[in-house]
């Protein structure tokens, strides 16, 4: 470090090369190291045709039909073809710029305060019902319906529905 000063390799790098040249490696360039494998494009295209056929597939069929560990699958999926899993559907990760007016567009739409498409429930009686339910997990169906029911029944006896009325 005295003699190279800010380009000095790292201790630990050097360690190993000392340790490799000791073990009889004449060259460190090409020491296999842990990591990712690398990836063909053979492989990339391969993955790129099954989801091209049919964009439904799940990691493990393209596992199984690539012969590829599942890692790798996602690796490619991700960073070679920019692709990630999305309501059971492969679609691309980044959004074209058509794609992100359309979302723009879409959040500025105006909702007027008296639309009949807004129901005041949404607004005061269903947040109200849902708070007492919150972090409770149900087995059965009826046990919601029960739950729900004796939630909706507290806000009418308590009259913190009268947001409603």
């Amino acid at each position: 470090q005295e003699a190279c000063g800010e380009s000095a390799l790292p201790y630990r790098t050097v360690a190993m090369w000392v340790k490799a040249f000791n073990e009889g490696c004449q060259n460190v360039a090409d020491m296999c190291r842990p990591g990712l494998p690398s990836v063909s494009e053979e492989e990339v295209y391969a993955l790129s045709a099954l989801l091209e056929s049919d964009r439904r597939h799940t990691i493990r069929e393209l596992t199984r039909e690539t012969g590829l560990a599942h890692t790798t699958v996602l690796h490619i999926l991700k960073e070679r073809l920019g692709m990630r899993k999305f309501a059971s559907r492969c679609v691309l990760h980044d959004l074209t710029e058509m794609q992100k007016w359309l979302r723009y567009d879409t959040a500025l739409l105006y909702h007027p305060p008296c639309s009949p498409d807004l129901s005041p429930c949404d607004f005061d009686l269903i947040p109200k019902m849902k708070e007492p339910l919150r972090g409770i997990r149900f087995r059965t169906v009826p046990e919601i319906l029960q739950a729900v029911d004796r939630s909706i029944r507290t806000i009418n006896t308590t009259g913190t529905a009268k947001g409603i009325l």
